[in-house]
C-alpha cells in the first residue's frame, strides 16, 4: 500500500489533468487515474473562455490549445428579425479577447502532452470501488487489469463527473433538477462561404435554439428544443434546421451526434473529510454559456495552490476550506445565472418574449451593461471578494479590491507574492499580495510591505 501520496486525482478529464498540471509544477507528487482506457474521442464542451486561457498558461497549456482552435471574437442571439445582444470581444482587458472554439477530447489530449513532459502520466483502466477516510488519510481501493490496488493517501480529488463514484460512495447529496428541454450537439462539414469569427444562437418561438459554432476544421451544430429530439441528428435533420433558419449552407456530412438531457444540480460542500469535489463531481448546469468545461478548470487552480502549501510548507490545513468558501458560491452563482438567463431568454411565452425584444437590445447598447455582459462570459468578473483570504487595508480603496483578478501578476509558484505597483488610479503606489492563482489576496493604497508581511504570515500562514 502506498502510504506516502500527497494527492490522488480521480478522473483524467480537463478538471483533474488540471489539477495534475498544476500540483505537478508545484513539486506535489500526485497519481491520476481514469476508469477510460483511452480519451473520449468525441465531447459536448467545446468552449474556452479567456479568464481560463489566463489560467492555463502556467501549465503552458495555452499556446497548444490555441493551435487547435477557432477564435469567435463575435456573438449574437437572434430571434427571427431581432437581435437580441450582440457582444464584441475586442477590447477586453486580457490577452485573450475571443472564445476559443475547441473540442474538449483536443483539450484533453493537449493537456497529457503536457503532464508527460512534467514527468506525470494518467493511469488508465483503474476504477475506483471503495473508500474509507480518517483524520489522517484517504484509504482507497483500485480495480484494474493488475488485479486491486489500495492506496493510502494524504488527500483525494473527485474530479470524476457527474454520475461521480466517490460522491455516490461517500453518500454525498447532488441536490437540483432536471431541465425539460431536450438537448443534441452533431459535429458536420459545411458548404458555403459562413464567417468562422462569429457564433449566432437563433432563437425560435417555442422556446428552443439552433446555433452554429465554428470550429477549427468542422463545425458544431447545437439544438436544443422542448420537444422529443431522434437519437442522432442525420444529414436531413441538420439540413432542416439550417433551411429554416434561412442560414445559406449545405451539409456535407455529419461525423458524429448525440442527444442528451441536462441537469442542474450542485454538492452543498465542496469538501467532505480529505475529499475534495471538482468539475462536473461538484456542479452541473445547462451547456448555454459554455461555462462547464471552465468552472471545473478554475476549481483545479483554486485547490492546487493551496494543497500545495499544506504538502510542501506544512502550512495551516485549515487554508484548504477556502475552496469551498471560493468555488462554492462561485458555483451556485452561475447555477442561479444559469436558471434565470434560461427563463429571461429561452421562453415561450409570449408576453415573455416581446418584453425581452423589447428591452434585451436597448440594454446591451449600453457600455456599462455590453462590458459587464462580455466579461461575464469571457470569465473575467469572478472574484472572491468574501473570501477569509481576501482582505483590504486601510484606506479601502476602489478600483481593484481584494479578491478580484490582478491582470498582468501571477507567481509562478504556489506561495502568493507581494507586488507593488508603482501607479495607480489614485495617483499613489499599490501593495497587493497576488495570489497564485493571480487573484488579490491583500490589496492598500500605499506602500506596505508591513501589511504584506502580516497578511502572509496570520492570513496564509506563511512564516
Amino acid at each position: 500500500m502506498d502510504g506516502n501520496l500527497p494527492v490522488l486525482i480521480c478522473g483524467a478529464g480537463p478538471t483533474g489533468l488540471t489539477l495534475a498540471l498544476e500540483l505537478s509544477r508545484f513539486g506535489v507528487p500526485c497519481r491520476i487515474i481514469d476508469r477510460t482506457l483511452e480519451p473520449a474521442a468525441h465531447s459536448r464542451a467545446i468552449t474556452v473562455h479567456s479568464r481560463t486561457l489566463e489560467l492555463l498558461e502556467a501549465c503552458r497549456a495555452t499556446e497548444r490549445i490555441l493551435m487547435f482552435a477557432q477564435k469567435i471574437r463575435h456573438v449574437e442571439m437572434v430571434a427571427g428579425e431581432h437581435t437580441i445582444m450582440a457582444v464584441d470581444f475586442d477590447g477586453m482587458p486580457t490577452a485573450y479577447p475571443y472564445v476559443a472554439a475547441v473540442g474538449q477530447e483536443t483539450i484533453e489530449r493537449t493537456m497529457i502532452v503536457c503532464l508527460h513532459e512534467q514527468g506525470v502520466s494518467v493511469e488508465r483502466g483503474l476504477t475506483l470501488t471503495a473508500l474509507h477516510q480518517s483524520a489522517d488519510d484517504v484509504e482507497v481501493v483500485l480495480a484494474g487489469d493488475g488485479g486491486i490496488e489500495r492506496v493510502r493517501c494524504r488527500y483525494l480529488a473527485a474530479c470524476d463527473g457527474a454520475h461521480s463514484t466517490i460522491r455516490h460512495l461517500l453518500d454525498v447529496p447532488f441536490d437540483g433538477h432536471a431541465l425539460p428541454e431536450h438537448f443534441a450537439l452533431a459535429d458536420v462539414r459545411l458548404e458555403g462561404a459562413l464567417p468562422r469569427d462569429r457564433l449566432t444562437v437563433m432563437l425560435d418561438p417555442n422556446g428552443g435554439i439552433f446555433a452554429l459554432v465554428p470550429l477549427h476544421d468542422a463545425w458544431r451544430a447545437i439544438v436544443e428544443s422542448p420537444a422529443e429530439l431522434p437519437e442522432a441528428l442525420d444529414l436531413v435533420d441538420i439540413q432542416r434546421l439550417i433551411d429554416a433558419h434561412h442560414i445559406p449552407t449545405r451539409v456535407s456530412a455529419v461525423e458524429w451526434s448525440s442527444t442528451y438531457h441536462v441537469q442542474q444540480r450542485k454538492v452543498a460542500r465542496y469538501i467532505e473529510g480529505r475529499t475534495f469535489f471538482l468539475g462536473d463531481a461538484a456542479h452541473v448546469h445547462s451547456p448555454r454559456g459554455g461555462q462547464g468545461m471552465n468552472a471545473g478548470i478554475a476549481d483545479a487552480v483554486n485547490l492546487a495552490w493551496k494543497l500545495a502549501l499544506v504538502v510542501c510548507d506544512s502550512i495551516d490545513p485549515r487554508i484548504l476550506a477556502t475552496y469551498h468558501d471560493e468555488r462554492e458560491a462561485v458555483g451556485r452563482a452561475l447555477l442561479v445565472a444559469t436558471d434565470n438567463g434560461n427563463r429571461a431568454v429561452f421562453n415561450a411565452n409570449t408576453a415573455v418574449r416581446a418584453l425581452r425584444n423589447a428591452v434585451a437590445p436597448l440594454a446591451t447598447r449600453l457600455p456599462l451593461v455590453r462590458d459587464r455582459l462580455r466579461e461575464n462570459i469571457a470569465g473575467l468578473r469572478v472574484a472572491y471578494p468574501r473570501s477569509p483570504l481576501s482582505v483590504n487595508d486601510v484606506p479601502a480603496r476602489r478600483g481593484l479590491r481584494a479578491g478580484m483578478r490582478v491582470r498582468g501578476h501571477r507567481p509562478g509558484g504556489y506561495r502568493p507574492q507581494p507586488v507593488v505597483i508603482p501607479e495607480s488610479a489614485s495617483g499613489v503606489p499599490t501593495t497587493i499580495v497576488v495570489r497564485p492563482d493571480g487573484y488579490a489576496g491583500y490589496v492598500a493604497d500605499g506602500t506596505h510591505a508591513g501589511g504584506a508581511n502580516t497578511y502572509l504570515r496570520n492570513v496564509i500562514g506563511i512564516t
